[in-house]
């Protein structure tokens, strides 16, 4: 770090509790002062210009997001010890670390080589993967970033770039000779900082940057277009760094994966490629037939693709059908008491069940498509939403008792209570469900008008949303970064029970189910656990889930062979299925993403019951529960990170639907695997959560939106329904439909830390 200067004339002499002793440098940014803290260690302050000062939500923003770098675990990073405000300008206070920084030390010493080499790429990969491992994105990963202190390298201004993008700052954000190609057009991720540090390690192993040019305009030609010069850089890290380069972001190690590669443990290898298709096992015909060993592994890498799933492959042999039944998969305890019958797809019979579509609570309930045979109950996972939802459906279910099915009207379960669309044949009796308890819509209100006025009990961002019948009553859950989750009627907005304590950092996913034939909340947090929670109580049950090695992200809910389950996703880059009556694992993690998994959805394909996971990587994967592999290759076509998934079906296609970095909303076929359509575009801002389901007979999908609306888009057409959803101050994090009154609602959940409940008519809006 430079020597300080002395402080002039109207300068500060103390910033919050830290004295300043002098100023190390100034720049477009702010200003950065040397300091002391009241202990007398030496920190670094720096003050940023004052764009903040007016805009409260920003400032808001800005302590909340640099608080986050406070998380970041101490390993080679300069640690952030204070945020705030003086006189309306931001500030943020670290730890000051003598020493130089690499440019510095590079210009006036050469390059570095040698083991000095090897423990500054580990040194730096370290601090890279706790910063990820935190939820940030450095985003100005460089070598003046890296600071040779006498206890090694240390990586400074983490997190930093991040506020300054939300302080009315106008370009690009980082260091165009050290930036990814997707920085260029404002696609901002984790892989940009792999390729940021593959730039930072050939600048220190040769004293060239590794796309040596002489304009800016060139530079960006070269980074976007050409391949860097990594002449000097010496072998292995040559070859390290040459993947860290790759151009599309989803092609690049992670970080945690780049750490382990350089100690050796593995290799930072993008995914494998697609390999021709070939069938699932099949399994055995009932619960006597013989079961799966035990010892197998429980995922041996993705199941080839290419062709649609219950299909011939491409060869033209004809693939083997799933039997009438399964055999309980290996490793579930038997359930220590009896669990409420899942509803079985409406339809009759030789009817068979795809993924669902979300229903009137936000739970799901299963269509019903033309087939040759009807799978079992036993053989089919759904989301256990749907058993809650049942309560409120006023139409025969098909239940299974002693093996023996009963009724099977041809009914599926909308957000308004008319027929979902389905592959054929009238409702039952021409009788609709219903749901909250309400044969009809008793008043109609305008498309797009508040429920009740927004709920604001939380202190911090609205992270999850989900909704469900619990005890007969129309239910939200949300969950925050105040690290409560919550519990409201839908229906009048008033919360219900004392908020759920006990994560220790940001509640990431909510989620319905049911075990023991009641109801539960599940939570997932960045703590690295998943929690079970009575919603009449607000009391924790049983033990925390933990095995993820990281943050987690998501968590669904479901039923596999009669077992309710949890399925919780995360930062370690895996899925995890856990046993929701006691807590334990279920076999082994789904692994294949490389990069943080972000969510995941339930379902069923075919007879097959399928997670649906996204990430990072800006990948789409689908995986059968039972033999833990992926199925078919992993589904491409976002740019950057896909952050939200759901389920459904569409003219008895099963679905999947997904949003992502690339403002985009994108509609997968899962029996042809492949995108339909093209993608649903109008957002000007990441998306950050989607929804499925059907109003007035239209399947449609609900988006949430950086730019701060939520839409509503006819998944047929691929066009949007009515006008924006508007009204939050805040990029939208999550979403969920609902119902009050038996009409059909959007919940949206915001930074703002705002939730809003908007009706969706009837009468409905056409698609535009």
């Amino acid at each position: 770090m430079p020597s300080p200067r002395p402080l002039h004339q109207g300068e500060p002499a103390r910033i919050g509790d830290f004295r300043l002793t002098g100023v190390l440098g100034e720049g477009g940014q702010g200003v950065v002062y040397s300091g002391q803290a009241p202990g007398g260690a030496a920190v670094a302050v720096k003050v940023l210009h004052a764009r903040l000062a007016q805009d409260p939500d920003a400032r808001r923003r800005f302590r909340r997001e640099a608080e986050v770098a406070r998380r970041v675990a101490p390993f080679c990073t300069a640690r952030v010890l204070d945020v705030g405000f003086h006189h309306d300008r931001p500030y943020i206070v670290s730890e000051y670390v003598h020493g130089r920084s690499l440019d510095l030390v590079v210009r006036t010493e050469g390059p570095r080589a040698g083991g000095s080499l090897d423990r500054l790429a580990v040194a730096t990969a370290t601090a890279l993967a706790a910063i990820h491992r935190a939820g940030i994105t450095h985003r100005d990963f460089k070598p003046s970033n890296v600071i040779l202190g006498p206890e090694g390298p240390v990586v400074i201004d983490f997190g930093l770039s991040r506020t300054l993008d939300h302080t009315g700052s106008t370009g690009l954000v980082g260091t165009p000779a050290f930036m990814a190609p997707e920085q260029f057009e404002g696609k901002i991720g984790q892989p940009a900082d792999v390729f940021s540090w593959a730039g930072t390690m050939v600048y220190a192993a040769t004293g060239h940057r590794a796309f040596p040019t002489d304009s800016m305009p060139a530079l960006i030609h070269a980074i976007v277009h050409r391949p860097p010069d990594l002449t000097g850089v010496p072998a292995p890290l040559r070859d390290i760094v040459e993947t860290c380069f790759a151009k599309e972001p989803g092609d690049r190690p992670t970080a945690a994966a780049l750490l382990r590669t350089l100690t050796g443990d593995t290799h930072p290898s993008p995914a494998p490629p697609a390999t021709p298709f070939s069938p699932p096992p099949v399994l055995p015909a009932s619960p006597a037939g013989p079961p799966r060993s035990p010892g197998a592994p429980a995922s041996e890498g993705p199941s080839p693709a290419g062709a649609r799933a219950g299909s011939a492959p491409h060869s033209g042999v004809p693939r083997p059908s799933l039997p009438p039944a399964a055999a309980p998969s290996p490793g579930l305890p038997t359930p220590p008491g009896p669990t409420t019958p899942l509803p079985e797809s409406a339809g009759g019979p030789g009817a068979r069940t795809v993924p669902s579509a979300r229903a009137p609570g936000g739970g799901t309930t299963p269509v019903a498509v033309e087939g040759r045979r009807r799978v079992p109950l036993r053989a089919v996972l759904l989301p256990v939403a749907a058993v809650l939802v049942a309560a409120a459906v006023v139409v025969p279910l098909l239940r299974e008792r002693d093996g023996t099915a009963g009724p099977t009207p041809r009914v599926t379960t909308s957000l308004d209570g008319t027929p979902a669309p389905t592959a054929g044949g009238p409702t039952a009796g021409g009788t609709a469900p219903t749901v909250g308890g309400t044969a009809a819509v008793t008043t109609p209100r305008e498309y797009g008008s508040l429920a009740y006025a927004p709920i604001v009990e939380h202190g911090n961002d609205i992270r999850s949303a989900a909704t469900g019948m619990v005890n007969g009553r129309a239910t939200l859950v949300t969950g925050s970064d105040d690290e409560t989750a919550r519990i409201f009627d839908l229906t009048t907005g008033r919360e219900l029970t004392t908020p759920l304590t006990g994560h220790t950092e940001w509640v990431r996913s909510v989620a319905i189910g049911d075990l023991d034939g009641t109801p539960v909340v599940v939570t997932a947090s960045d703590d690295g656990t998943a929690r079970v929670w009575d919603p009449r109580t607000g009391r924790q049950r049983g033990k925390a889930f933990t095995g993820h090695d990281g943050n987690v992200k998501a968590v669904a809910t479901g039923v596999l062979d009669g077992i309710p389950v949890a399925v919780s996703a995360g930062a370690d880059e895996t899925a995890r299925v856990w046993s929701l009556s006691d807590a334990t694992a279920y076999g082994a993690p789904l692994t294949g993403h490389k990069g943080t998994v972000w969510a995941v959805a339930l379902g069923d394909l075919d007879g097959v019951p399928i997670a649906v996971t996204t990430g990072d990587d800006g990948t789409v994967r689908l995986w059968d529960l039972r033999t833990r592999k992926q199925l078919g290759r992993a589904l491409a076509g976002h740019k950057g990170w896909v952050r939200s998934v759901a389920l459904g079906a569409v003219d008895g296609t099963p679905v999947a639907v997904t949003g992502g970095e690339d403002r985009t909303v994108r509609v997968w076929d899962l029996r042809a695997m492949k995108q339909r359509g093209r993608a649903l575009t109008g957002h000007t801002g990441w998306v950050w959560s989607v929804v499925f389901g059907t109003v007035g007979g239209i399947p449609v999908v609900l988006s949430g939106s950086e730019d701060r609306t939520a839409r509503l888009w006819d998944v047929r057409t691929g066009r949007p329904i009515g006008a924006v959803l508007s009204g939050h101050t805040d990029c939208i994090w999550s979403v969920a439909f609902g119902a009050v009154a038996g009409a059909p609602v959007a919940v949206t959940g915001s930074r703002d830390e705002s939730i809003r409940v908007t009706n969706l008519g009837p009468p409905y809006p056409r698609a535009s």
